[in-house]
């Protein structure tokens, strides 16, 4: 049984690394978009996928392949759930209610289709890998971390369907291309290899080694970046927004309450059951708002002013999310 006060001490650690990147560009050691860029492009495309890797460098297990099959279901069925939920409760009409309801942070009315794109991206779409990973790790060990990376199986493929449709309300951005040859998916099939094929024993020790230094700066650098954006908002409109709170109360509370229906319905019917996965499949559902709420405003032309704020305030936020979704574990 998890330690309700080890996720909170450990989501608070996490949340620490945002004050180096805020304070980089707040005393304006760095200046501009190019750091932060250059980090996130060092996290996506070496960084990440060390810590992909990692867990499968071991010995094939049939238990551990039964509870990764299941693993990759439940993410499926999970932001399956969670899109249908958003759409349902996320329509125009309702974003347009709240941006000119008296709300601080409303738009203006030509920014509502945008908005709620953004509010539907970032409600749907978790920080499963970069924060969900190292906390599984530190909770339950890196054993358990495999499960946490093939979780985002499920993250990549809604990602670039699913995402990219909400982003822009047109089939042809849908790229199947790119949820297959993305870093996250190319690394866990990179990883796949090693838990299949006999050939963990002759890893040389140097290679495990640096494909954990490499994992470890992961969470610094990804947490310095989304710090270093958040400091390009005024301290005082930051909290600003009721269409931003709409995104937060979905992804932190709805999203938990709907994963731990899924695994309550697979346990009482007998169909499965495992506490490891259980606890990675909720604290994953339970992660604040992804990096990539920002990046696809930027891409897609979004709502950004309100994805610069999602990303940072759901963030502190999971603080006390997070632990609150882990009480939840008691009822199993």
């Amino acid at each position: 049984m998890i330690d309700i006060w080890t996720v909170f001490y450990t989501t608070a650690s996490l949340c620490l690394l945002l004050i180096p990147g805020f304070l980089f560009k707040k005393l304006k050691i760095a200046e501009g978009r190019g750091l932060a860029k250059g980090i996130s492009d060092y996290v996506l495309y070496v960084a990440q996928p060390a810590m992909l890797i990692a867990p499968y460098i071991r010995d094939f297990d049939a238990g551990i392949l039964k509870n990764i099959g299941f693993t990759v279901l439940f993410s499926f069925l999970c932001h399956g759930l969670f899109t249908l939920s958003v759409i349902l409760i996320l329509r125009k009409k309702l974003v347009k209610e709240v941006s000119s309801s008296g709300l601080p942070g409303s738009c203006d009315p030509g920014s509502e289709g945008k908005t709620l794109s953004t509010v539907r991206i970032a409600a749907i779409f978790g920080n499963c890998g970069y924060m969900g990973i190292p906390l599984i790790e530190n909770i339950l060990g890196t054993g358990a971390a495999i499960y946490a990376t093939v979780f985002n199986i499920g993250f990549q493929i809604f990602l670039w369907t699913v995402g990219c449709y909400l982003a822009t309300g047109d089939v042809k951005y849908i790229s199947p291309k790119k949820i297959l040859l993305n870093p996250a998916t190319i690394s866990i099939l990179i990883g796949l290899v090693f838990f299949f094929a006999p050939i963990n024993g002759y890893v040389p020790s140097f290679i495990t080694v640096a494909i954990d230094f490499l994992k470890s700066t992961v969470v610094p650098l990804s947490m310095f970046v989304v710090g270093f954006h958040m400091a390009e908002n005024r301290l005082k409109g930051l909290l600003r927004g009721g269409r931003m709170w709409l995104a937060i109360l979905l992804k932190q509370f709805l999203a938990p309450i709907l994963a731990f229906l899924i695994l309550i319905l697979f346990k009482i019917t007998g169909l499965f059951y495992s506490y490891e996965v259980a606890v990675v499949t909720l604290l994953c559902s339970a992660a604040p708002c992804a990096t990539i709420t920002s990046i696809f405003a930027e891409k897609f032309d979004l709502d950004r002013e309100t994805a610069g704020r999602i990303v940072p305030i759901s963030t502190i936020l999971s603080m006390a999310t997070m632990p609150l979704a882990a009480l939840l574990l008691k009822l199993f």
